[in-house]
């Protein structure tokens, strides 16, 4: 497997340098930590630290593959693995939640993680991290903290209404995306995901366009019932897909959907119809299991601002969030 450094080609960025600093350093008090460092607490306080392990989506599996970008790539975007030249790429499928030991079928946390890290010509390295929802149910990490925390005070014996209740009931945008079913699929190799956060896309002639990604599996979505699904192994997600690589390459199709005048384009609440036109941006072909998943995922870091020439992040406040939150989650794992 290609040697990691986390923040790309160059080692260290100085934002990196802050984040583990952060991360390692005891604020004074709870409130006055920045807001990264409150959701990764939140979600310890959540599942409970499991040193060497990611504070959500703990539990994953790594392979190894090729992208090879599509012809209509280029027309979007000038990034360098958009062009006419396969490149190589690790993906991480996960599960949602904080216990890297839990079943694939746990009734609670049933969103699946696909992140994906294309290594570039020239040495260096750019992410995806898309999700099996179609949009997240805050737009602001603030409101983020506060759904956490009153997930975490609703168990069963809160009085009603729960916190989690209350919250729902003045956050209707959160209360329809909760809602949205989120069936156990056949395999992490049949299961759609979806980026959540606009991107802007430029190419060689500078024309821009922003857009969010999709990964769709070519084998077709599949999903189980809940009883199906119960007589299953607790690994069968991970399981099926190194299966599947024994006999032929598990691919996906990369598109981005793009926004149209209108769409929020700041707003990862904000689903956008399926109306909006596609660009295919290439096909994912998974072919090798890491034979040390465990060893190297720990190792890994995917960071949705870790783009390159051509792309760039929206003002999406969840985009940088997510990025610091994963650096502060990256920088205890690592100790």
């Amino acid at each position: 497997m290609r040697s990691q450094t986390p923040f790309g080609k160059g080692g260290l960025s100085l934002l990196a340098i802050t984040l583990l600093l952060l991360a390692a350093a005891p604020a004074a008090c709870a409130e006055e930590a920045p807001l990264a460092v409150r959701l990764v607490d939140q979600f310890n306080a959540m599942f409970g630290a499991h040193p060497g392990f990611r504070a959500n989506h703990a539990k994953g599996a790594v392979f190894e593959g090729t992208f090879t970008p599509a012809p209509t790539a280029k027309a979007l975007s000038s990034a360098a693995h958009l062009q006419s030249t396969p490149v190589p790429v690790i993906v991480r499928f996960s599960n949602g939640g904080g216990l890297p030991d839990m079943p694939d079928t746990h009734p609670s946390y049933r969103t699946r993680g696909m992140a994906i890290k294309f290594h570039l010509p020239s040495g260096s390295d750019t992410d995806i991290v898309a999700i099996s929802t179609n949009g997240f149910p805050v737009s602001n990490g603030e409101d983020f903290l506060a759904l956490l925390k009153a997930v975490s005070a609703s168990g069963p014996g809160a009085p009603k209404p729960t916190p989690l209740e209350t919250f729902l009931a003045a956050h209707p945008v959160t209360a329809k995306a909760v809602s949205v079913p989120q069936p156990i699929p056949a395999s992490y190799a049949t299961q759609a995901y979806f980026g959540v956060n606009a991107f802007k896309f430029t190419n060689a002639e500078g024309a821009s366009k922003f857009g969010r990604y999709r990964v769709i599996p070519e084998a077709g979505e599949s999903y189980l019932s809940d009883a199906d699904a119960a007589r299953l192994p607790p690994n069968f997600l991970s399981d099926t897909v190194r299966e599947r690589v024994k006999t032929a390459p598990v691919k996906f199709k990369l598109l981005v959907q793009l926004a149209e005048p209108g769409d929020a384009i700041t707003d990862a609440t904000a689903v956008w119809p399926d109306s909006r036109p596609t660009v295919e941006l290439g096909e994912i072909a998974i072919t090798t299991v890491d034979p040390d998943s465990l060893g190297h995922e720990k190792k890994l870091l995917f960071v949705p601002t870790n783009v390159t020439a051509g792309i760039v992040p929206s003002d999406d406040p969840i985009i940088a969030l997510r990025a610091q939150a994963y650096g502060v989650s990256f920088a205890r794992r690592s100790k």
